[in-house]
């Protein structure tokens, strides 16, 4: 008795384990181009590209004519988050997912970027 009690704690402590630490079922590259769609429609940028490895990391580029601020960077880099967010429709993607973002202009190349860890709450953005 104590033998098949054993059996089954193991048995539910495994699957247990394996749920916690799956994955959404999420089509992240189906997300990345709604994203991209809903994007190019602000008048700031003037393309961008994304790209997911399969695994845990997003890349997102935005690319803009004139260069922001600082302050509409974070603005920009705030909407690509909540724009695949909304495309993923999952509200803790991010838990999920490593965020690598970037802003590049015609003149001046990459200008700001930012990352978002997994295990991270905000962006670390940084200025170049």
């Amino acid at each position: 008795m104590r033998r098949k009690f054993c059996i089954s704690a193991a048995f539910i402590l495994l699957v247990l384990i394996t749920a916690c630490n799956q994955q959404p079922d999420i089509d992240m590259s189906e997300a990345l181009e709604k994203s991209k769609g809903t994007l190019i429609e602000f008048d700031e940028i003037e393309t961008a590209a994304a790209s997911f490895n399969g695994e845990n990391d997003v890349k997102f580029r935005l690319k803009v004519e004139d260069e922001p601020t600082e302050e509409e960077a974070i603005i920009l880099f705030n909407e690509v988050l909540d724009s695949i967010t909304d495309s993923a429709d999952h509200s803790e993607l991010w838990q999920y997912y490593n965020a690598y973002f970037d802003i590049k202009s015609y003149d001046s190349g990459v200008i700001y970027e930012a990352i978002k860890h997994k295990e991270e709450e905000d962006f670390k953005y940084m200025l170049n």
